[in-house]
């Protein structure tokens, strides 16, 4: 690793005229470019995971905790053979809007990938383990093709598929950026595919409009698990 650059003064984005202009460190809620435009975010490193009865949503009776792991690891093990697991956090926070960007991002792996064993991982709709929309990556069963699938309203278009592809006990870091016009996929920080103007509302679009959460999900054969290393989901809005 090269040597640090220092700010010994710190590094402010915030407006010099507003309440954090002299802060010496990034303003985490806001875009000082652009007056009424904030960021939201949430990431999780998974040193701690929080409240499993208040900070998420758990359904299928799995176990969601904390293991060993370099740079923190939560699994999620599921309560029983082909017992669906889905872990979701509890509120719902995000939301495709026309012309604000949304970034997502995610190491995850499967402990197995073979035969019937599926899952998926990204912005849900709800914290149950069949949301009626979001943006979420999936490996589905007799498959390891990674792929990104939109839902509108129960109704799921496959945008890209083969994003990735999945292996047993090898991690996924995969990720998109909604640039407010345009999503931009990604695998290994590199850039596989672009979709271009997704339309986003109801029936008939490309892109729900509903509020969001990150949700993992896991439709095991065996002792199958699904291990997460970090996630990361941000979006700008307007308040």
């Amino acid at each position: 690793m090269a040597s640090p650059t220092r700010f010994l003064s710190g590094v402010a984005t915030a407006s010099a005229s507003t309440p954090l202009g002299s802060y010496p460190f990034p303003d985490p809620f806001h875009t000082g470019g652009t007056s009424g435009l904030d960021v939201t975010t949430y990431d999780n490193d998974f040193f701690t995971i929080g409240s499993t009865t208040l900070d998420w949503t758990l359904t299928g009776t799995p176990t969601f905790a904390i293991v060993d792991g370099v740079g923190g690891v939560a699994k999620i093990t599921p309560s029983g053979v082909s017992t669906v697991a889905t872990v979701a956090v509890a509120a719902n926070g995000f939301q495709f809007v026309a012309g604000q960007k949304v970034w997502y991002v995610c190491r995850i792996q499967a402990s197995a990938v073979a035969g019937n064993v599926a899952f998926r991982f990204g912005l849900q709709n709800g914290t149950g383990a069949t949301p009626t929309g979001g943006l979420w990556f999936t490996k589905p069963a007799s498959s390891t093709s990674l792929n990104l699938v939109s839902t509108v309203n129960s109704s799921a278009t496959t945008l890209v598929t083969g994003v990735a592809t999945a292996a047993a006990a090898t991690y996924l870091d995969v990720g998109f950026y909604y640039d407010g016009t345009d999503i931009l996929v990604y695998a290994n920080d590199v850039t596989v595919a672009r979709i271009t103007a997704p339309t986003i509302g109801s029936t008939g679009t490309t892109l729900t409009n509903a509020v969001l959460t990150p949700g993992f999900q896991i439709t095991p054969t065996a002792t199958d698990t699904l291990s997460i290393d970090y996630v990361l989901a941000a979006q700008e809005t307007a308040r």
